[in-house]
């Protein structure tokens, strides 16, 4: 817990609860000497420290709806057979922080499935892709939050984040800005977790996966190794990653588009991530007409007021670069490519998520006709990673097809991966659902639990909520159970006995 309270993003967030002025987030020196004080402040921290601030139900999707509308895009039989459950989509409204690691407000969609014949699940991250309206995202049940609904008709909570500048967040979307796509993540993931721990009879396994498309493969690598990074492995157990079709090397592989001279097939990507990084470092340009030649510096700024599709900018602009972009800025980018401090340089490098090692297992899937995102961004991931000294690492190839195309097949292998990797659940059987009656109580607990209902010896297990066993004894009937031992906090009970497996969510207060 501690490890999160010095994680840097989060910082300034923790300051300004106590009224302190927020740093800047890379000035280390600053942050050591605050440790100090942060210990000090930890306990008041944790009392704040509730990410969820409201949640609604926006819809319920049948799964039989969800399994045709996979097989009218292609899905293939071993995901379309998995869907079997409905599910509940709510909208989240979370704590999280900023570009400048300030206190902000973002949204997200959280996928529940219903009537799971499962113990506890696990909770799967999807990333979006590129969106440019604020309203397109997945807390609005836009077209991709189908992606979500389909993973979680599998058996899974999903947790599908809009990011920073979209949804109810404010602002111009910070595009492939990777510490912020992790930061958003991360904490709709803690939301999520909340939402289901305090809202839902569901139970986490406390397996984590991730994977996203597109952009969202970029951001679920970026919160991949956001979370390794900043050693938050005990917080959330990654087993698997999969990202799809992601820029993971935008200094190498996506920067190649910049240079080739070639028409490019998404010219509006460019712009948006150039005004969007801007809004981040500051460095780029101070006027569009800096970086944008006449007449594109008046017609395509507003186009980024949040109510546009990506499509209107791209029919402004002509697929070469070099028709829009300002000849000194090529110029000048092109004349620096030994030193790389030209600001988009920087920016790009920054940005970078291919070069690492990664410790949990990690697939990486790619077609080779995509136009819009390079495979060579999968391929050069795998050549980096591997070369670090992982060994658990793979570039998969998903087809000869293009960006659209690739969705449905490297998402479908996603799922096969993430089944070969999650443990498999216990499911509830009919003597469990059909229990004798037992009674806990009380609920609220406080130093003493008292059961009722069991005639013979038992196994009392306490849980986490994340799944984590905490506490097993053998117990007689009518034996008062002393909970002195157990911190406060919501647990999930199960008694178990020759007649009856019976489970109930407990809070110790």
């Amino acid at each position: 817990m501690i490890a999160v309270l010095f994680d840097k993003y989060r910082l300034g967030y923790i300051l300004s609860s106590f009224g302190v002025k927020s740093i800047p987030i890379f000035d280390q020196n600053k942050i050591m000497k605050l440790r100090l004080l942060l210990c000090c402040l930890a306990s008041s921290v944790l009392l704040k420290g509730q990410v969820l601030v409201s949640s609604s139900k926006i819809s319920t999707s049948q799964a039989s709806t969800l399994a045709f509308s996979l097989i009218f895009s292609g899905a293939p039989p071993s995901l379309t057979s998995d869907l079997i459950y409905d599910v509940d989509t709510y909208k989240l409204t979370y704590n999280t922080v900023d570009v400048n690691g300030n206190p902000t407000v973002a949204s997200g969609a959280l996928m529940v499935p219903k009537s799971v014949a499962c113990d506890s699940l696990s909770l799967l991250l999807y990333a979006h892709g590129t969106v440019l309206e604020k309203e397109n995202v997945p807390s609005r049940d836009n077209f991709e939050a189908i992606v979500g609904q389909s993973f979680a008709s599998t058996g899974r909570i999903v947790a599908c984040p809009d990011y920073l500048g979209l949804g109810d967040n404010p602002g111009l979307h910070p595009y492939l800005h990777a510490e912020t796509e992790a930061t958003a993540s991360i904490d709709m993931m803690r939301a999520a977790r909340e939402y289901v721990r305090d809202s839902l009879s569901v139970y986490l396994s406390g397996q984590v996966l991730l994977t996203g498309y597109s952009q969202g493969g970029h951001a679920a690598m970026a919160t991949f190794k956001y979370i390794e990074d900043s050693s938050l492995t005990n917080e959330f157990n990654i087993i698997a990653a999969g990202p799809a079709s992601g820029p993971y090397n935008l200094s190498g592989a996506m920067k190649d588009v910049m240079l080739s001279g070639l028409p490019y097939s998404n010219p509006g990507y460019l712009c948006y991530l150039l005004f969007g990084l801007n809004t981040v470092y500051g460095n780029i340009f101070n006027n569009y007409s800096d970086i944008l030649k006449t007449p594109y510096e008046q017609i395509i700024p507003p186009y980024f007021n949040g109510t546009y599709p990506m499509d209107s900018v791209n029919a402004q602009l002509t697929p070469l670069i070099t028709d829009f972009i300002e000849d000194s800025v090529l110029a000048n980018f092109k004349a620096d490519s030994i030193q790389k401090k030209h600001p988009i340089w920087q920016a790009l490098l920054a940005n970078d998520n291919f070069d690492w090692k990664p410790e949990a297992p990690l697939e990486m899937y790619y077609c080779i006709q995509d136009e819009q995102v390079s495979y060579f961004n999968a391929l050069d991931a795998e050549a980096a990673m591997l070369a670090n000294g992982a060994d658990s690492v793979k570039a998969v190839f998903a087809g000869n097809l293009n960006h659209t195309a690739c969705l449905i097949p490297a998402l479908a292998a996603a799922h096969e991966f993430f089944k070969r990797k999650e443990r498999s659940c216990i499911f509830i059987g009919i003597e469990e659902q059909r229990a004798q009656a037992v009674y806990l109580y009380p609920n609220p607990a406080h130093e003493f639990l008292y059961i009722e209902g069991i005639e013979e010896e038992a196994q009392l297990v306490f849980y986490q909520v994340n799944g984590a066993e905490v506490m097993r004894k053998q117990i007689k009937p009518h034996e008062n159970i002393s909970l002195e031992k157990l911190p406060l906090g919501l647990y999930i009970v199960q008694v178990i006995s020759q007649k009856t497996v019976y489970k109930q969510k407990l809070l110790i207060k």
